[in-house]
């Protein structure tokens, strides 16, 4: 997925979930599933996403590019773009480095952030999405400190993060892996638009025949088409989307089990049930209180 994301077409695609706070803007996540399993349909935010797979492998969709990681790889999620991840191992375990580029800016204007940093927060530059393996190596000792420095947080702690992550930049200069910003393409456009369309109708019965014709291409040419740019299968994306969208209903709100299934396209709470603790390894019930504390 090369270049700068539509908002109008993406805003429904956009993450929510606020990250950080203004004295602590990185948040970490280190992402596995009980289950062995972890599918992050497509989203986008503005923050910057670096993942270092710690563990297992993982299939990584950045764009309309498919890469696959394992342990050790480091990848590099810049603002805005469209990005979607599932494990392929059950042992799968990636830690999540989320921030705002701004939190990295000077006060007094320098040739560091005025030449590098800058145009990153801009977009006017991007940087590749899988560090060739010399880079990742030195990216993960740095990675690495910072990781325990944000658990300990322990005195003069995030003076040590914040200079990590500026080390982790200079990394990325030193071996040219930041180039100008492409304009977005006619078949990113189309993904985007296939990926909302999903998305925003996801409570809806949808085929192969109604994609087909709602985006001009027979149902067997689109079903290649979405299996090539979207690295898996209709019917399992779309069940990812649902999926992903009861977890947000879930969390944010005290709907019956039955309302939560019709509305991210379930025929009965009992399949949504079943569905649910297949792919998460929880049921929904166990989800929620999980996750919010409520019952």
């Amino acid at each position: 997925m090369e270049g700068v994301i539509s908002m109008a077409k993406g805003r429904e695609l956009q993450e929510t979930r606020k990250q950080g706070t203004p004295m602590h803007p990185l948040k970490i996540y280190q992402m596995y599933d009980i289950n062995g399993k972890i599918d992050v349909p497509y989203h986008w935010h503005d923050n910057v996403e670096i993942l270092w797979i710690q563990k297992g492998r993982l299939s990584l969709m950045v764009k309309d590019v498919l890469y696959t990681g394992k342990q050790g790889d480091v990848f590099y999620i810049n603002p805005r773009e469209l990005h979607g991840m599932n494990s392929l191992t059950h042992d799968c375990t990636y830690l999540a480095f989320i921030f705002p580029l701004q939190w990295l800016q000077f006060v007094q204007a320098d040739e560091a952030g005025e030449k590098y940093l800058k145009p990153l927060g801009q977009m006017g530059t991007y940087i590749i999405n899988c560090l060739p393996a010399q880079t990742a190596e030195g990216a993960v000792k740095v990675l690495k400190e910072i990781y325990s420095l944000y658990q300990k947080d322990g005195e003069g702690a995030w003076l040590g993060i914040k200079a990590g992550m500026l080390l982790f930049y200079y990394y990325i200069y030193r071996d040219r892996l930041a180039s100008r910003r492409q304009e977005n393409s006619a078949c990113m456009d189309t993904l985007m638009e296939i990926s909302l369309y999903i998305q925003e109708n996801c409570q809806y019965p949808l085929t192969l025949k109604m994609l087909g014709d709602k985006f001009h291409m027979s149902p067997k040419y689109f079903s290649v088409y979405f299996q090539k740019h979207f690295a898996r299968n209709f019917s399992d994306y779309l069940m990812a989307v649902r999926i992903e969208n009861a977890k947000k209903i879930l969390a944010a709100t005290d709907a019956g089990m039955e309302l939560v299934a019709q509305q991210s396209g379930f025929s009965s709470s009992s399949y949504f049930i079943r569905v649910f603790k297949e792919a998460s390894g929880i049921t929904p019930g166990q989800y929620r209180r999980e996750f919010t504390g409520r019952h």
